[in-house]
Formats: C-alpha cells, structure tokens, sequence
C-alpha cells in the first residue's frame, strides 16, 4: 500500500474505514500488511469500494486480502463474488451459507430479498440501481463457531444466528472491538432489531453471546461506530426488545421472508429433536 491516510478509527495495530454504502456501511480494516472488508454490500456498492480504495487509500482494490461475509442478504453478499472475479480476492463466509438461496425456495428468497432491499434504498432516498447479484456465493474459507479469520488471526469467528442461520459476528479480544453487520440498526436514531427475526429463540441466546464479550466498540452496517463501557446492558435491551408485539410492516417483511429452505431444514430438525 502506497501510503497511509485518515481513518474513521485507529486502533495500534490497524485503522477502521467506513464507506458509505448504498444501503449500508461497509467497514474496511487497513492493515500494513492489506486490507480486511467486512461485508461487501450490494453488487453496486463494488465501485464505491473501488472507489474508496483508489482515491481515499491511494491502492488498488487488490489491497484487499479478504472479504468476510457475514451473512447472504443483498446488502452483505451482493458484491463478493464480483470483487473475487476482478480482482481474485477470497472470500470467507459461514460453513452453510451458500445453503440460505438453494433450490426453488432460495431462488425465490433471493428476489424477495433483493426487492426488499431496493425499497430500503428507495425510502432513504437513494436513486434505483441493480442490485440482483448471484445466490450462491461459493465461499473459498468456510468459517466456523470459535476459529480465527484466515490472514487475519487476531479476529475471532462467532455464530450469531437469528436474523437468519448462518450470521456471524467478528470478535477483535485485544481491542474489545465486535462487527456485528445487523443485529443493531440504527432507525431513527434509535436501537432497533434487523429484519426479519426468522429465529427469535436463536436470536435471544446470540444476544447473550454478544453481552458477555465485554466490547468496547461495537462496529455495525446500519448505523454509526457504538462506543461503550456497558455492551452487556446494550446486548441485554436488544434482547428485550424481542417480546415487543410485532407491528403490521414487521409482520409483512416477515411473511416475505420465510422461503429459504434452511427455515423448513431447522424447523423439521428441531421437530425431531422434540
């Protein structure tokens, strides 16, 4: 890398950039030895990483080491399979991610999903681009509950699944820093849980997860950088906010939002295990 420049945040090892994405934050982690992206937003968000790198980093997207994806909606997944192709950078994601869009069900999902997505641009204002992106991801690094991220051993994997199966979190112990992509969005200025909750039961227990961390900061795709002395108390509010009566627009987003085969897959295995 070329040269170094301002950062949203810098720790002693590494510096945090945020890139205002399409309907999302995109954290790039720059290191000396490259650059680590959390999440690679929506296909169209490809150039506005490229973008960044060039003109902000002064380097070439091919900088960048590896992409973690956290989780396969649209604005996570969209543009990791195009980054890989440009310019060959890995990816890593959940062992079964690719699993979430399978088959006929997934096929359908995956046009939901980014249908939704497009109208989150549209009610932020944003002008409609093309967001379809292909549903299976083909992961080069499959990641797992408690292992460290290849090239990048100082972070740690996590399982947090609730908002679909397969979310991870991305845990730094050194610095008490967690990425956390959607469990936290920031609605109106407030703490608000993702949509959908397919699995409340599993989101209470990665709720627990996450409070007993000790973070410090805890970076997130909808909202602005959390800095805390308490994220048990924050974790532990986000967990109580999963007994609130759904309203008619959370219900809608999840009758939307139930097609994927992994919802009937978990569902059956939890019947047979009763």
């Amino acid at each position: 890398m070329k040269e170094k420049c301002g950062a949203d945040q810098e720790t002693s090892s590494f510096r945090i950039h945020e890139i205002d994405a399409y309907i999302s934050t995109i954290l790039l982690i720059e290191y000396e030895k490259g650059l680590l992206l959390f999440d690679s937003g929506c296909i169209n968000d490809v150039r506005r990483i490229e973008d960044y790198c060039r003109r902000t980093l002064k380097c070439s997207p091919e900088a960048i080491k590896l992409i973690v994806v956290s989780h396969m909606h649209p604005d996570h997944a969209g543009g990791a399979a195009e980054l890989r192709r440009k310019y060959g950078i890995p990816i890593a994601a959940h062992t079964e991610a690719d699993r979430w869009y399978a088959g006929p069900g997934g096929a359908l999902q995956h046009k939901l999903d980014c249908y939704m997505a497009s109208t989150v641009a549209y009610r932020n204002r944003r002008r409609l681009e093309r967001i379809l992106f292909h549903r299976y991801i083909y992961p080069d690094y499959l990641l797992e509950e408690g292992r460290v991220l290849p090239f990048f051993p100082d972070w740690m994997v996590l399982n947090v699944p609730g908002h679909t199966l397969h979310d991870l979190a991305f845990f730094h112990p050194e610095e008490r820093i967690v990425y956390i992509a959607d469990l936290i969005c920031d609605v109106k200025s407030k703490n608000q849980l993702p949509l959908p909750i397919l699995f409340p039961g599993q989101m209470r227990s990665s709720y627990d997860k996450l409070a007993s961390l000790e973070a410090h900061t805890i970076l997130r795709s909808h909202g602005k950088t959390i800095h805390t002395n308490d994220s048990e108390q924050l974790f532990t509010s986000m967990k109580a906010l999963l007994d609130h009566p759904a309203t008619s627009f959370v219900k809608r987003v999840h009758r939307m939002s139930i097609y994927s085969p992994e919802i009937c897959r978990y569902y059956r295995s939890s019947s047979n295990k009763g």
